[in-house]
């Protein structure tokens, strides 16, 4: 490693979402001109390509055994989730120029602010507050248009399961151009019940790398998806993107950028994630059952989505 002082190493990881949530401490880093290096500890090694190439990042350092004892950088930003930050503490106790970490609460109440907080120890301005953001355009030929309507059914599966909403089907037979993306995994609803498509709906599912999945998310007219990675992505490269909260916060997300609108059913038992979880409803999840497809497609237009929707009898 070079001894340059405006060389900076950044240890970010965990989900898609909360690498996408981070990359504004790139852009304030990349404003105050320091050549910033990634130690990526992502949960899906593809995540790195999404960070490539990049002006602003110009190394991404993947391996988990990087020695930080022999790391020669001006700062080091331990900028990594606080439910990991325990199996890597002790690797920072080595000494190095360590940005201190800000206090844990911060994450939970503006996850973007938190990652912000290490470039504002070096002196970036309390008042600025970049968007999200990732490099990646749309191909020339990925198979979508400013007219069709992208579905992300899915996000991690188990308990994270209870974030997908139940009626992206319904929601598909309202348009005439639509594309699902994502995993075999993500077609199942949170109940057990398997989603299923029109034979009209272009179906993506297990075809494409996460990188190929972020430029088609780039080329759409517009994505609808659940608290969930690839939301983030379609929000980070700049496409309308309507987000669909159930029992899980946004506003401890921070700002999302104007191409977003979060829709939720506001009940007044939600967001429960961090409280009595599902208990007001016995599990039924009802703040997401009834976000209803009429709502969904409200938002769109809000949006500006231009997608030809279906003429229904007697419409």
């Amino acid at each position: 490693m070079s001894d340059d002082r405006r060389e900076i190493l950044v240890h970010i990881g965990a989900g898609i979402g909360n690498v996408i949530l981070a990359t504004p401490l790139f852009v304030a880093l990349h404003e105050m001109r320091f050549s910033v290096d990634v130690w990526l500890s992502g949960d899906y090694a593809q995540t790195a390509e999404l960070l490539r190439p990049w002006s602003m990042v110009r190394t991404i350092l993947a391996d988990p055994s990087v020695d930080l004892r022999s790391a020669r950088y001006s700062h080091v930003i331990p900028a990594i989730p606080p439910f990991y930050w325990p199996r890597y503490a002790s690797r920072f106790k080595a000494t190095l120029p360590l940005v201190p970490r800000p206090a844990e609460s911060l994450f939970y109440r503006d996850e973007q602010e938190f990652y912000l907080t290490f470039a504002r120890r070096l002196g970036y301005p309390t008042d600025c507050r970049p968007s999200i953001c990732l490099p990646v355009a749309a191909p020339e030929s990925e198979g979508v248009s400013s007219h069709t309507l992208v579905i992300a059914p899915g996000c991690k599966t188990g308990e994270m399961a209870a974030k997908r909403w139940p009626h992206y089907p319904e929601l598909a037979d309202e348009f005439e151009d639509v594309a699902v993306v994502g995993t075999a995994d993500d077609l199942w609803r949170y109940n057990g019940e398997q989603m299923r498509f029109s034979p009209d709906v272009k179906m993506f599912v297990n075809q494409l790398t996460l990188r190929q999945t972020a430029e088609l998310l780039a080329g759409a007219g517009a994505v609808v998806a659940n608290d969930t990675g690839l939301a983030y992505m379609a929000a980070a490269v700049g496409t309308p993107t309507l987000i669909l909260f159930g029992p899980t916060p946004d506003k401890s997300l921070g700002n999302f950028p104007p191409n977003v609108r979060v829709l939720r059913t506001g009940l007044a038992c939600e967001p429960c994630w961090f409280q009595a979880r599902f208990h007001a409803c016995a599990g039924r999840i009802d703040c997401l059952a009834q976000v209803s497809v009429a709502d969904v497609v409200c938002s769109l237009g809000e949006l500006g989505f231009s997608g030809i929707a279906f003429q229904r009898a007697g419409s």
